[in-house]
């Protein structure tokens, strides 16, 4: 996906209805198209979508959360070093007040939300040009793997090279589990991709009746993981609550989402923030979105805080898209969008192995590593993302070169 040409996401806008058909206002139009085909209504080549047709906030929701993961994990990684030798972990085991931070910065949500309405679009486009579903497949996933092997093949290098040069055996394998953590992302993203038909068709047959099931299957499963005691009983959350964002970026392609009044969806943030409050005051869950040590994680399995967490940034968001879209419609801010878009997925899979990297130069110059959550340490985190920001960029900017 990284080496790919960027995706970029269409507007949903009120189309004309088709005679004999529902009402389709809202639809994006390949999805309309598709649709109306589905129902037996005639459609012409002049009806299909154009690449103009971008919708710039799906496109931006899809950048700042992937750009906030890149800036959660720089922002939280603790390096220090005190008599007892160099120390990585994770700043909130440190300054564990700063777990509030985590239902800010954790917008993984929006990522399949905005997964969930491409799927769909690029699915309606294939099925509107005769394509069949494996040509969708292939589309979609074709991407995935030619930019992860080169990354794979960099780690396990780097790896390599550090146990050579003497580093501690227990830290590197804990830096190595970290820097290639985050592919659970991408893996979870193709699991969506690959069952987006049949996910699709149980929407258009029961719309919300379709999420309101899998949240409370997701609900059952994290109960389970609680009678048990294993983490691995709830592992079908992984596809349970990041599949839901799925279907409710369903519902934002064909328009439901956006048809729903601003006071409903200012109802339902406050109702998921509100059950999300009280199931960590007075539930077994952590209030810390991220597992530290000693606690369960909220999210690896999806707990039922992250499912609460997502069902309360989705209306938020939307909530906000008109404001967003009337920013966006600038030229400045759109050409912002389009340079941030095109190098989004590129940094996702990159920052952690920079950060390694940036780190390990700084630790052979002797650099001075304060103590996280000091004030020295928050003093210091302008610069040290400065230097992360621009050494990221300098990494990917040689990759381009070599891949053109």
């Amino acid at each position: 996906m990284a080496g790919k040409r960027p995706v970029h996401f269409y507007k949903t806008r009120p189309q004309p209805r088709p005679s004999g058909s529902s009402d389709v206002s809202g639809v994006h139009p390949a999805i309309a198209l598709s649709t109306c085909q589905n129902r037996g209504v005639t459609t012409t080549a002049a009806d299909a979508p154009t690449r103009t047709d971008r919708d710039l906030f799906a496109d931006f929701l899809r950048t700042v959360a992937l750009g906030a993961v890149v800036f959660g994990h720089w922002i939280m990684a603790a390096i220090w070093i005190d008599h007892d030798g160099l120390h990585a972990d994770n700043v909130l085991n440190q300054a564990p007040y700063l777990w509030p931070l985590t239902w800010v910065l954790l917008l993984v949500p929006l990522f399949f939300l905005v997964g969930g309405f491409v799927n769909a679009h690029s699915l309606a486009r294939v099925e509107a040009a005769g394509g069949s579903y494996g040509t969708f497949l292939r589309r979609r996933l074709g991407g995935l793997l030619p930019p992860i092997v080169p990354f794979l093949i960099v780690v396990a290098t780097g790896v390599g090279l550090a146990l050579a040069w003497g580093a501690p055996r227990s830290l590197t394998r804990g830096v190595a589990v970290l820097v290639v953590m985050p592919l659970w992302f991408l893996a979870v993203y193709a699991v969506l991709a690959l069952v987006t038909k049949p996910m699709l068709a149980l929407h258009r047959r029961f719309g919300w009746g379709a999420c309101v099931v899998m949240a409370l299957a997701a609900c059952g499963f994290d109960a389970l993981r609680f009678a048990t005691e294993q983490a691995w009983v709830a592992f079908p959350n992984y596809f349970l609550v990041w599949g839901l964002a799925q279907q409710l970026g369903f519902a934002y392609g064909d328009g439901r989402l956006l048809r729903l009044r601003h006071s409903i969806l200012a109802l339902w943030t406050a109702l998921a923030i509100g059950l999300l409050a009280l199931a960590v005051m007075v539930g077994p869950w952590p209030p810390s979105m991220v597992g530290l040590s000693g606690e369960r994680s909220n999210f690896a399995p999806p707990a039922v805080p992250a499912l609460l967490l997502m069902l309360a940034q989705v209306p938020l968001v939307l909530l906000l898209r008109g404001r967003v879209n009337r920013w966006l419609a600038r030229p400045k801010p759109a050409r912002m969008l389009s340079i941030a878009s095109a190098v989004a997925m590129p940094a996702f899979l990159w920052h952690l192995p920079v950060l390694v990297a940036v780190t390990g130069l700084a630790l052979l110059a002797r650099v001075p590593f304060p103590l996280p959550g000091s004030v020295v340490w928050w003093a210091s985190r302008p610069l040290w993302l400065a230097v992360l920001a621009g050494a990221l960029a300098g990494f990917l900017w040689v990759l381009a070169r070599l891949r053109s």
